[in-house]
């Protein structure tokens, strides 16, 4: 829900829960055909999201604020993701996001807090630098896991 603050993280007034950016970048993602779990184990922490279309798995961290937690929280995907993805919730994208989001080969959704429309700012770069072994285990691991869609 979109929620109208008086203080916290605000963008024109309103303020994004993460939680929201999670249904709202899963709305965008099943719209392109990814099947979709949330909060999905991996190397001792969850990705917010986990999409899957065909054999490829993406992971999207999801943040309202300190777009850098994201950044090193999308180190241990590089393990087991095909494509790698932050999601923010804010009006506009900062150059140091967008040259650390390219270096990394990341991909970038951007939520707008004032109308809850989320867009590909950035479209990741195939990870092959996969573990075999650890993407065998999530693999398995993501079957006990049901779909949010």
């Amino acid at each position: 829900m979109i929620m109208r603050m008086l203080s916290s993280k605000q963008t024109d007034g309103y303020y994004f829960q993460e939680s929201e950016v999670v249904r709202r970048v899963t709305d965008l993602l099943v719209s392109e055909n990814y099947r979709v779990r949330h909060e999905v184990p991996n190397m001792g922490q969850s990705a917010d999201i986990v999409a899957t279309r065909g054999n490829c798995v993406t992971f999207i961290e999801a943040k309202v604020r300190d777009w850098r937690r994201a950044l090193q929280q999308c180190v241990a995907h590089q393990q087991v993701a095909d494509f790698i993805c932050i999601a923010v919730a804010t009006k506009s994208v900062s150059d140091a996001l967008i040259s650390e989001i390219e270096t990394c080969g990341y991909g970038l959704i951007l939520c707008y807090p004032n109308n809850g429309h989320c867009e590909w700012i950035k479209l990741p770069r195939r990870n092959e630098n996969i573990w075999r072994p650890q993407r065998q285990r999530l693999v398995s691991l993501m079957r006990k896991i049901e779909y949010v869609y």
